[in-house]
């Protein structure tokens, strides 16, 4: 004991450790375990949010793969389809234009036959007629009736 004394340590250190106990007892319920607590639970919504956040943008990034490639597809089998009707209608086009020039080269050539015709009638009318337009011309140049 005498060691104790001489080290300065007397009767109040039991006094001293009680009142480390309740200190230390009081603050660890209510200051470290909750501020533990508190401090668990951010880092467990921090790490959890971030591991969801890069899963959200592994995720998106998945998806623009997907849009992406969906989107190539979809312009692909349009630009088939649009190139497949736009064959049709040339197709269709050249058969009506065909149609069209054949009507009309069959309407020409049914214009020309009776044109022929009937410059053929009018050729013959003229050669009728050309007897008494000639005397007619001659009787008025002669001032008197002349008759061929």
């Amino acid at each position: 004991m005498e060691l104790l004394k001489s080290l300065g340590i007397n009767s109040t250190l039991w006094i001293h450790v009680a009142c480390f106990a309740v200190a230390y007892l009081s603050l660890s319920n209510f200051l470290f375990k909750p501020y533990a607590k508190a401090l668990r639970e951010r880092e467990s919504r921090t790490v959890g949010n971030e591991e969801r956040a890069t899963r959200m943008l592994n995720e998106a990034v998945e998806i623009n793969t997907e849009y992406e490639q969906k989107a190539k597809s979809v312009s692909a089998a349009i630009r088939t389809e649009y190139d497949k009707s736009r064959a049709e209608a040339l197709h269709e086009y050249d058969k009506v234009v065909t149609h069209a020039r054949a009507e009309a080269a069959k309407a020409l050539d049914h214009s020309r036959e009776l044109i022929a015709t009937e410059l053929g009638k009018a050729k013959t009318l003229l050669a009728q007629e050309i007897p008494s337009v000639t005397s007619t011309i001659a009787s008025k140049m002669a001032g008197k009736e002349i008759s061929l």
